[in-house]
């Protein structure tokens, strides 16, 4: 999905979900942002809007999603 970027570059959770459902994204987005939101409560991403963090689930604007890694 990051062809033209960095691994650690945040991506839309709307560029999630075309890369996941090409012809039918618009019927997931929903799910996407859900699952998104998950992974951000147990601390395996981070979400932010204009390099702030904020709670998914608490904004209906744009947001940008980042993988945290694992020491493990």
């Amino acid at each position: 999905m990051k062809k033209n970027r960095g691994q650690k570059d945040p991506v839309s959770p709307t560029e999630v979900t075309k890369n996941l459902f090409t012809d039918v994204w618009k019927d997931h987005v929903d799910e996407v942002r859900t699952m998104a939101g998950e992974l951000q409560s147990e601390k395996l991403a981070s979400i932010t809007r204009k390099a702030k963090a904020v709670v998914l689930s608490q904004t209906n604007k744009s947001a940008r999603l980042s993988l945290i890694k694992s020491d493990d």
